[in-house]
């Protein structure tokens, strides 16, 4: 290569090198990288856990989950996770966002029972679908040996009476119609919710309707208990008589404890109503699995049927009981 060769190639390398911007920065110009300030820590929650779910705050939920909260924390004083009380509160947004984020959907309450007891009893559908999608168990019985079902024929005073004690007001229509709601995703058809829903709301026409509709007289709830008998614990005479003529099977017992129809009325005293079953030729003899015929259950003492009672969610007044167990002690005895 020549001198002139040799000075354009050298030429051609500068002008390659120049066209390259900083490549051939010096050192001492190189301007150095701002130092990066550490990320600030999430502010901490502005409130608890249960009252973010209580009143539907994502943002609240969000900072707890920023800050480890546990989502499945128990309140002190309630037993109860935050899920239970979006649940109990209809807040679904802020429900399928603790599930989202890890929540135990399955998770027991200090008194035993799950999220789908709650649903039950102020009639929340939605929630209830959600949970049993999930495979929540229909069937948990709390410490006081109460199922969802038995929740969902609670009858109105009761219910008013427990929502008054977490002070929350309820329309009763709303509450019964979401509870049939829920009674025909664990029973069936439709025309089992409206079967079920009559019971709760203790209404004779609407049952007979629901039954001329094609409802089962011999519907079980998803605890054991016999339509028969959950009717005639109600105390509704006129409404024992309609499904015994839609066919009902007078000596149906419950799956868990054999008590039939008969042996709930003469323990609550619902004197019309074991005079229906008698009439209907419901079997007087009939023990439940504990030995119990419905004479006996005439005779269990008051406390007793005060605890039983109340476990069963059911509100029951001394007087009237032993007036009416008397009553039908003698229609036994008779037999």
């Amino acid at each position: 290569m020549n001198h002139t060769s040799r000075l354009l190639a050298a030429l051609g390398g500068i002008a390659l090198v120049l066209a390259l911007p900083g490549c051939v920065t010096p050192k001492e110009e190189a301007i150095p990288a701002e130092p990066v300030a550490p990320a600030e820590p999430p502010p901490p929650p502005a409130k608890d856990i249960w009252t973010a779910a209580g009143e539907g705050d994502l943002a609240a939920l969000e900072a707890h989950r920023a800050a480890g909260t546990d989502l499945d924390s128990m309140q002190v004083d309630l037993g109860v996770t935050p899920l239970l009380i979006a649940v109990m509160t209809f807040q679904q947004a802020a429900a399928e966002w603790l599930i989202e984020n890890g929540a135990d959907a399955h998770a027991l309450m200090r008194d035993g029972g799950n999220a789908l007891h709650s649903a039950a009893f102020v009639g929340n559908a939605a929630a209830a679908e959600m949970l049993l999608e999930l495979g929540v168990d229909a069937d948990v019985v709390n410490n006081d040996g109460v199922g969802v079902a038995d929740l969902l024929t609670l009858d109105w005073g009761m219910t008013e009476y427990v929502l008054g004690l977490l002070e929350m007001y309820l329309a009763q229509e709303d509450v019964e119609a979401g509870r049939a709601k829920i009674a025909a995703m664990l029973g069936g058809g439709e025309g089992d919710a409206d079967i079920w829903a009559a019971v709760a709301a203790a209404d004779a026409a609407s049952g007979r309707a629901a039954l001329a509709a094609g409802a089962d007289a011999n519907a079980v709830s998803p605890d054991g208990s016999p339509l028969l008998l959950t009717v005639a614990a109600s105390g509704n005479a006129e409404f024992t008589a309609a499904v015994l003529e839609a066919g009902a099977d007078v000596d149906a017992a419950h799956e868990a404890n054999g008590a039939t129809a008969l042996h709930a009325a003469a323990f609550l005293g619902r004197a019309e109503v074991a005079r229906v079953l008698i009439e209907a030729g419901a079997d007087v003899e009939l023990m439940t699995y504990d030995g119990n015929t419905a004479l006996s259950m005439t005779e269990i003492d008051w406390p007793a049927t005060e605890y039983i009672a109340a476990a069963l969610g059911m509100s029951v007044e001394e007087e009237a009981v032993m007036a009416g167990r008397a009553k039908i002690a003698e229609m036994l005895m008779a037999k």
